[in-house]
């Protein structure tokens, strides 16, 4: 499934990129609101890998993702952020402030794939601007040779796959060089397949059984997004060979967490006064 090999002077930390090459199973936590610097490292104290900092449905400026990021590398957990559009000022702009992967949205074309490629990636492979002391090499002065090279591999582009015109283009996508894998994006999918939140419908089924299937004939990794709550069908595509999902969100775990508190003291009030 591609290159792990240090490189023998400077390596990029991205443990998101080495287990799901690896094939291990990896969640990743999202966020959209909760942005303080402390998150980075309760993921890592929760043995959590990598988080997915939303940009596409959130108010997250760059300046925040920026301070977010760093606060992950230094943390030692992979930063992986969705880009708000497949803008190149949006895509070069995370990538320089230090993301381990940039996830692009609604990519539907092999034209829009070969674009994001160049957005994305230093010659030969694109046309991404150059700039030293990366912050994901934790803004050390690297020969721009060495670190156009380093940067090429050891960052991730990642498309997302959300309509059936993309499953269908599936490997296509896949064999783009300067992919480094897809998402898949159910909860779009599903809507325009007319299905929405149909996740037992045999269209989303086969829908993502076709890009698995693509993503293992490519040697490429695959994530699931949208379904982080039905684990039974993520255990299916993790056993079919998908390696990563969006698995939990800021919001939603506070609020179960919330709700946890709430359940347990009105119990003990509704207790209380059913005493005599």
């Amino acid at each position: 499934m591609g290159s792990i090999t240090p490189h023998p002077s400077y390596n990029l930390s991205n443990p998101f990129r080495t287990r799901i090459l690896n094939g291990q199973i990896t969640p990743l936590m999202s966020i959209k609101f909760v942005t303080g610097n402390e998150i980075p490292m309760m993921c890592k104290m929760a043995g959590i890998h990598a988080m997915f900092i939303d940009m596409e449905h959130s108010s997250l400026d760059m300046r925040t993702v920026a301070q977010l990021i760093l606060a992950c590398n230094y943390a030692g957990v992979s930063p992986v952020v969705r880009s708000p559009s497949k803008s190149h000022w949006h895509i070069s702009r995370i990538l320089d402030s230090g993301a381990a992967a940039v996830v692009i949205p609604h990519v539907e074309t092999i034209q829009e794939v070969r674009d994001i490629v160049r957005h994305a990636k230093f010659a030969p492979l694109g046309t991404r601007g150059c700039t030293n002391n990366q912050a994901a090499l934790n803004f050390q002065h690297v020969p721009t040779l060495m670190q156009n090279e380093i940067l090429n591999e050891q960052t991730m582009l990642i498309p997302m796959i959300e309509t059936p015109s993309a499953v269908d283009i599936a490997e296509e996508i896949l064999s783009v060089e300067g992919v480094d894998g897809v998402l898949v994006g159910s909860n779009d999918l599903c809507t325009d397949l007319g299905i929405p939140g149909k996740y037992d419908s045999e269209l989303y089924q086969d829908a993502v059984t076709k890009v698995i299937q693509a993503a293992n004939k490519t040697g490429k990794p695959v994530g699931i997004g949208g379904i982080g709550g039905r684990l039974d069908i993520l255990e299916k595509w993790f056993a079919m060979g998908a390696t990563w999902s969006l698995s939990g969100q800021d919001a939603s775990i506070l609020q179960a967490g919330m709700k946890k508190i709430h359940e347990n003291y009105a119990g003990i009030s509704d207790r209380l006064n059913k005493k005599p």
